[in-house]
C-alpha cells in the first residue's frame, strides 16, 4: 500500500491507477472519492452486488439521497450506516443500520462496493471534531482499495455489523 501523505485532493488518475493507497485529506477530497465510486456504481452495477455506505450521521446523506436511491435501483442491496438524526426515504433495496454516537463506526465515512462488476472500498476515520463548522476543517485518515481480498474483507466486516444489529 502506498501512502500519499496529506493531500488536498485525489486525482481520478490516482484513484484508477493505484490499487490500494492511504492518505490524509479534508472532507471535500473525500466527497470526490465517494462520488467516483458512486458514479461507477451507477454505470456498472447489474443487481448482483451489495453496497455499504457510512455517513457518520444520516443527515449527511440528505444532499445526495437521490443518488443513493438510484444506486439502490441498480444494486441487490444498499446498506446505509449512520446516527439516526434524519430519516431517508424508503426504498425496497435500501436498509438503514442505525449507529449510536458513542460507536467507533460513527466516526467513519465509507463506501464499499462488492459486486461482480465493481469491487472497490473507501474507508476514512475522522481525526478532527465531527461537528466542525466548515467541511475544510474536518480532516480524515483514509484508504482506498480495489484489491478484491481487501474489499471482500471489508464487506464481510460490514455484513457482521448488520447481523449484530439485526440480532439486537
Amino acid at each position: 500500500m502506498q501512502d500519499l501523505g496529506c493531500v488536498s485532493h485525489i486525482s481520478r488518475r490516482d484513484f484508477d491507477e493505484r490499487q490500494t493507497f492511504a492518505f490524509r485529506a479534508p472532507a471535500p477530497a473525500l466527497e470526490y472519492v465517494s462520488l467516483l465510486i458512486e458514479n461507477k456504481l451507477l454505470l456498472t452495477t447489474n443487481r448482483t452486488g451489495r453496497v455499504y455506505a457510512g455517513f457518520q450521521k444520516l443527515s449527511r446523506m440528505e444532499p445526495i439521497v437521490e443518488r443513493y436511491l438510484r444506486i439502490a435501483d441498480v444494486s441487490e442491496r444498499v446498506y446505509i450506516f449512520g446516527e439516526t438524526d434524519w430519516k431517508p426515504p424508503r426504498h425496497p433495496n435500501m436498509k438503514l443500520v442505525g449507529l449510536c454516537g458513542a460507536s467507533g463506526l460513527a466516526r467513519e465515512w465509507f463506501v464499499i462496493a462488492d459486486s461482480s462488476t465493481l469491487r472497490v472500498a473507501f474507508v476514512a476515520v475522522e481525526e478532527t471534531m465531527r461537528d466542525a463548522p466548515a467541511p475544510e476543517a474536518r480532516t480524515f485518515r483514509a484508504i482506498k482499495s480495489s484489491d478484491p481480498a481487501v474489499v471482500a474483507g471489508l464487506a464481510a466486516f460490514a455484513e457482521g455489523l448488520i447481523d449484530t444489529q439485526l440480532a439486537a
